[in-house]
Formats: C-alpha cells, structure tokens, sequence
C-alpha cells in the first residue's frame, strides 16, 4: 500500500526567508523538493528621551561713577578801622572804540554813448527829444570786514580799612566706570532613561 505525503512547513523570524517543502513520497516514488520564497512587510519604531531646554538669561546693569570730594572750604576777612576815614572818591571810564577796514571801491560803469535827432517843419516850431540813456551797473563794493570793541572799567574807593577774602576746593578727581559682565544660562533637563519603544504588528508573510 502507498503512504499518503507528509508536508513539512520550516518557517523564520526574518523579514525575507526561503521556505523548503519537503515531501515524503512513497518508497517506491523519486524524492521531490521546492524552494519557495516567503516575504513580510518591515514593522519599525522610534523613541524620543531628549533633555529639556537650558534657561534663559536676563541681565540688568546699572553701573553708578562718583567723583571723590572736593574737600571743606573756609574764607575769613576782617577789617579794622579806628581812625576818622575821610572822604573816599574813585572814577573809572572807558571808551572803546572799533574801527572795520575799508570796504574797497566799486567797479566802473562804463560809457555812455547815445545819438538823438530832431526834426522842426514848422516856422517857430518847438521840437522835443526824450532819449534817457543809462549806463550799466557799478556792482558792490567788497565787505568792510567785522569791527569788534570792548570796554571794561573798574572803580573801588576806600576811606578806611578794607578786606576781602577769597577760598577755592579741591578737585574733585575723575569718575569712571569699569562694568564686567558675565552671563551664564541655566542648564538643560536631563534626558529621559525609560524611554520604551514598541513597533506594531508587522505585515503577513506572503509565498511566492
């Protein structure tokens, strides 16, 4: 009696792999074996553990410069007087005066020259000309130049005793400024470390 085939199915984990069926024929019958090429659609996928953002940076500067002091100032004056004084009289005058350079002459005009004529017909006639004849302009003079005068007059009259007292501060030295500044932001969030990534179900085999 013959035995019925028994088929023998090898199957991978892999996204492309060949698939032998091996048939077990009778003991009397050849021995056949078939390549078939069995193929899967791809499954992928993709996990994100990425820190944060590092933080921002604000900076206010205000720099201030101040001069030193210039120190306390005290002036004193005194006058003393124990005799009649007398009549006391001062004068003082002034009177400036300023004078510009002159300003140069003008260009000539040039000549005039005109012809007129006149014509009487009649006995004891009168016979009028009108002919006004002008000659070209000059043109102006230069500029005089400016003229600048200052007076000052000063006048003290004293009969007795007289003071005067003058002070003056320090000085108050240079102020200036030397501003460094550094920024620095803040750092960034860790990364995550449980980050999971699970692909779906991949596509069906399919023999060809």
């Amino acid at each position: 009696m013959g035995r019925r085939p028994r088929l023998f199915v090898l199957l991978g984990l892999m996204a492309s792999m060949s698939l032998v069926v091996l048939a077990a024929p009778p003991a009397s019958a050849a021995r056949v074996v078939r390549h078939v090429r069995v193929s899967g659609g791809d499954s992928i996928a993709v996990a994100n553990a990425s820190g944060g953002s590092g933080g921002s940076v604000f900076v206010d500067v205000s720099p201030v410069a101040a001069s030193g002091n210039s120190g306390a100032v005290v002036a004193q004056s005194s006058a003393t007087n124990t005799g009649n004084t007398g009549a006391g009289s001062s004068t003082s005058v002034s009177s400036p005066v300023a004078i510009s350079g002159n300003s140069g002459s003008t260009g000539r005009t040039g000549d005039v020259h005109s012809s007129v004529s006149a014509v009487n017909t009649a006995i004891k006639g009168r016979a009028t000309v009108n002919a006004p004849v002008r000659s070209g302009a000059s043109g102006n003079s230069g500029s005089t130049g400016n003229a600048n005068a200052v007076g000052a007059a000063v006048s003290n009259a004293n009969s007795g005793a007289q003071s005067s007292s003058n002070a003056a501060s320090g000085s108050t030295g240079d102020a200036a400024n030397a501003v460094s500044v550094h920024a620095t932001g803040g750092n960034g969030g860790n990364g995550g470390n449980n980050a999971t990534a699970r692909s779906g179900r991949a596509g069906n085999a399919v023999v060809r």
